[in-house]
């Protein structure tokens, strides 16, 4: 998602340096009473800078539709407590709206806001204002409760579900919104689900009594490529967290089985038929578009090899739960599954072949189950392990989740984020100990990306007997101090040039992109000759020039043996169909690139390619069962593949542009 604040940073560093100049007077002594490190909690620095950015933005730049990406576990709710204070206290605002896409989000809410409790835990309120504690009581928008409380609240929670015009309630609580409150500051937690099309509506609804309205997300780029309609001032990302001292997140620390100890595999338990993880991709990307759970189910062999090592972390974690927070927090493996059926596999398996106490959470289950996952972690809590298909994500924030074990692959950036963010939160927060988070993640998930993405350390070729050592613990940072603040040197201002107009160099140049609606039947009459290779290399005579008569070359026979095979290199079948994938997601990236569309659509251009491929090249074998020979000529011949897309400009765009129209013929 775009930064808008990029183009303030130097102004907005100006104005802290200079003590927070053209602010409202309430503002700077708010800012100073949230300085005073009497106060029983301060903020982290940098929930103070989103506290900050969201002052200069609303008061200096005069935004009023911000957005805060800051990561998992970085403390969102708090920044939301402070903003709620400083508008109360400075811009006397009266009536606040904090919405969230779910119970889960919105218990956590509730527990902070419930009693003023976050703002006496901080001390938001400077001396004399702390009366408006009181004034910020909480009404909790839910199924079977009156709308009165709109009126008496200072603080309405609930999720979006309670103000959609589809139900009675829902009705009623935005009427009463509409109709009594003369003006709202609008939180939206989770902001990432803003642009579905009721959201948004309601949104829309209330905008003209909307004063303020603060997002907050860790992901704030969606699955559908579509972001909130508010403007993000602040990015802080998970490494960021991570340099923090002491780190505000946990470390992450991947293991990965050996390929030819674990070889994952799926079955139709209906059929019988059996696939392996590369010709799984259209499942897993049919599951992430909201589409029914397939009927796909992990093999017990490959499971239970993955949940041997997985149970082995979590072991080891319990040992340091012990001997560095007195067993303060009991560790708890939280298992990925692909559907139901995968997930209920999973839990027996857990159950019965390893003895562990283990909860399972689907889409079909109660809110008694729900309750229990929440309690994860907890003292009074039976289980050790919790099974879920894509149902645990954002908002289920249990600190003690140590361990994570993929049995299913991530084609999307936004649900691989949210389930690694599960594992984030700390446990011991003040203190800079080794804290992990252990995931257990099969090699042939193709999860590089995810692990580039969370600075991963990554452990490969494990097995159930490999053991945790301290050299997988991240080391305690040394804070960083000015030692010598005299030999610091001054950068000067950069001098203001006048700019150059490059817009007249360019004017004689049309770019001409083409539009192809029947871009399916352009890549079905692309056509593929045979591929040379060279096999063999033979010397028929060698010429001779001499320097002193270059006009003179004599021709003589070459010596024997000058006839050179060319050595081929044994590839295995396997290795092959993986170079193919891989070149094909990377020629997909390019493409993509080449025609200003962002990293969202690779999923789908990736299969794009691969459908192209198999139909045109591996006669319609998918990679992962196509004979050598042909994956050979088919990874030869990608440059023709790349020519022949990229030398009709526009096609590629022309593929996502109507992309639905293509699928709705395929289904």
């Amino acid at each position: 998602m775009y930064n808008h604040f990029a183009r303030y940073e130097q102004d907005f560093k100006t104005w802290i340096d200079a003590g927070y100049p053209d602010v409202n007077p309430l503002t700077r002594d708010f800012l100073e009473n949230l300085a005073n490190p009497d106060l029983p909690r301060n903020l982290w620095d940098h929930q103070r800078e989103g506290l900050l950015r969201t002052i200069y933005a609303y008061e200096l730049l005069h935004e009023k539709k911000l957005l805060l990406d800051i990561v998992t576990g970085g403390g969102k709710t708090a920044i939301i407590g402070a903003v709620i204070a400083w508008l109360r206290v400075c811009h006397d605002i009266h009536k606040f709206l904090v919405l969230c896409p779910n119970t889960i989000v919105r218990d956590r809410l509730e527990d902070d806001l419930r009693d003023g409790k976050v703002f006496r835990e901080f001390g938001f309120f400077p001396p004399g204002c702390e009366h408006f504690t009181n004034e910020l009581a909480l009404h909790l928008m839910e199924a079977g409760a009156g709308p009165q409380g709109i009126l008496e609240s200072g603080i309405v929670l609930g999720n979006i579900h309670q103000l959609y015009q589809t139900n009675i309630s829902g009705q009623r609580n935005l009427a009463y919104l509409m109709r009594y409150a003369e003006e709202l500051a609008i939180f939206n937690d989770e902001a990432h689900n803003t642009p579905a099309p009721e959201y948004d509506n309601i949104l829309f609804a209330l905008s003209p009594k909307s004063r303020f309205r603060l997002d907050t997300t860790a992901t704030p780029d969606r699955a559908d490529g579509k972001t909130p309609d508010s403007r993000m001032i602040f990015d802080y990302s998970i490494t960021d967290a991570q340099a923090e001292i002491p780190p505000i997140i946990k470390n992450v620390v991947v293991y990965q089985p050996k390929i030819n100890f674990v070889q994952l595999t799926y079955t139709n338990p209906d059929t019988g038929e059996k696939r392996t993880v590369d010709e799984m991709d259209e499942e897993f990307e049919a599951i992430e578009k909201g589409l029914t759970a397939t009927q796909w189910v992990t093999d017990p062999d490959p499971m239970s090899k993955q949940m041997q090592i997985a149970i082995a972390r979590l072991r080891e974690q319990e040992r340091r739960a012990q001997a560095v927070a007195s067993g303060s927090y009991r560790p708890i493996l939280f298992v990925v599954a692909i559907c139901i059926k995968d997930a209920e596999a999973a839990r027996d398996l857990l159950e019965k072949e390893f003895g562990l106490k283990t909860l399972l959470v689907t889409e079909k289950s109660d809110e008694v189950d729900r309750e229990a996952a929440r309690r994860l972690g907890k003292p009074d809590s039976p289980y050790e392990a919790v099974v879920s298909v894509l149902m645990l994500r954002e908002g289920w924030d249990v600190p003690a989740v140590s361990v994570i074990l993929l049995l299913r692959k991530f084609s999307s950036r936004v649900y691989g984020q949210q389930v690694v963010g599960r594992g984030l939160r700390r446990n011991v927060r003040e203190r800079d100990i080794g804290e992990i988070c252990a995931i257990v993640d099969h090699g042939k998930l193709q999860h590089d990306w995810l692990w580039e993405m969370v600075g991963a350390k990554i452990n490969k070729e494990v097995d159930q007997h490999s053991l945790f050592g301290d050299e997988d613990l991240p080391p305690p940072r040394k804070p960083q101090v000015l030692v010598h603040p005299e030999n610091v040197i001054e950068i000067p201002e950069a001098q203001e040039e006048e700019e150059a107009d490059f817009a007249k160099d360019f004017e004689e140049f049309e770019i001409s992109e083409g539009d192809y609606p029947n871009w399916k039947e352009i890549l079905e009459s692309f056509a593929y000759g045979s591929e040379v290779e060279i096999d063999r290399v033979e010397y028929n005579h060698v010429e001779v020039r001499r320097p002193a008569e270059p006009e003179f070359v004599e021709l003589i026979e070459p010596p024997k043996g000058t006839t050179v095979k060319v050595a081929e290199e044994e590839i295995s079948q396997e290795e092959l169909a993986e170079s193919l994938t891989h070149t094909m997601r990377d020629l997909a990236a390019y493409l993509l690139v080449e025609e200003g569309i962002g990293s969202h659509e690779l999923g789908y251009m990736y299969g794009i390619l691969i459908d192209h491929v198999r139909t045109k090249l591996l006669d319609g074998a998918s990679p992962a069962s196509a004979p050598p020979e042909a994956l050979k000529r088919a990874i030869h011949m990608r440059t023709t593949v790349q020519h022949n897309i990229k030398d009709k400009f526009g096609l590629t765009s022309s593929i996502v542009k109507y992309k639905s129209e293509a699928q709705s013929a395929s289904q």
